[in-house]
């Protein structure tokens, strides 16, 4: 039998958000088995923010750059 633990939304979030700018501070010196795992944490967290059922209606929202200048 599982054990289940409880996330909250705000940890969530953060670690949604974290994850990938570690990913992109250490992009340089990734191997594949780091990407693998980077990957594998990804996963992971999606399928906590999803309840661990298939999304149905899944939006892709490209992430934008720090640096982006306004219009």
């Amino acid at each position: 039998m599982s054990k289940l633990f409880q996330i909250h939304e705000d940890d969530l979030a953060e670690l949604e958000r974290t994850l990938p700018q570690l990913a992109d501070a250490l992009m340089s010196s990734l191997t594949n088995r780091l990407r693998s795992q980077i990957r594998r944490v990804q996963t992971i967290l999606s399928n906590v923010r999803w309840n661990y059922g298939p999304p149905s209606d899944v939006e892709i929202v490209p992430g934008g750059d720090d640096t982006e200048e306004s219009p």
